[in-house]
């Protein structure tokens, strides 16, 4: 908790958010605009690929399995992939004709609705061709993964949030990008200031 603390004090504590949207923050040499969305999802994109080249993503039991329906082509896709959703630590059951069950789910996607994740999942699964590279298949779903479990646009974050965003972008290797290829923060010195009301 104490390295977090210490990160943020660059920010010199002053720190805004506008139109529950984005963050303004002050720095030694300006202060940076942030897309809170962006960076959040950038930041959970990190997190997740460390975890899953190490091993398959944590996952947790649902206290009740959550069913949905899936068509024939959806059930085969989810079978062809199984060995990516066991790296994705999502664990599906049969649960009646045309029906499965969500059983367990990755701890990191708390935030996110299994159910429509996994038919979301589906889509992208039935979209590809047969035999994808399986490195970009499974980026293109943990790009998906971190879109769905970031803080949103027009989220109301408390100042302890907001901190902790902030000492989250610190440690991200790539912060400056989210997956999309979208800045994250916009950067402005005092100089571009003082420029912009012509004080130079």
């Amino acid at each position: 908790h104490a390295v977090s603390r210490e990160k943020t004090e660059q920010y010199d504590r002053k720190f805004l958010q506008i139109h529950d949207s984005f963050i303004v923050a002050q720095t030694e040499e300006g202060f940076v605009i942030i897309d809170q969305h962006a960076l959040h999802e950038c930041i959970i994109y990190e997190d997740l690929c460390r975890r899953i080249r190490k091993n398959k993503l944590q996952s947790q039991k649902l206290l009740i399995p959550e069913s949905f329906e899936v068509t024939v082509s959806g059930a085969e896709a989810l079978k062809a992939n199984a060995g990516l959703m066991d790296k994705l630590g999502i664990e599906l059951v049969p649960f009646g004709p045309r029906t499965m069950a969500v059983q367990a789910f990755p701890s990191l996607l708390s935030s996110v609705q299994p159910v429509d994740f996994i038919q979301d999942l589906i889509d992208l699964l039935e979209s590809k061709d047969a035999g994808p590279d399986a490195d970009r298949l499974l980026d293109e779903v943990l790009n998906m993964a971190a879109c769905k479990a970031a803080i949103k646009a027009g989220q109301k974050l408390t100042d302890n949030e907001i901190e902790q965003l902030l000492a989250d972008r610190q440690s991200a290797e790539s912060a400056s990008r989210c997956p999309h290829g979208r800045p994250t923060t916009i950067k402005f010195s005092i100089s571009d200031l003082e420029k912009q009301f012509k004080r130079t």
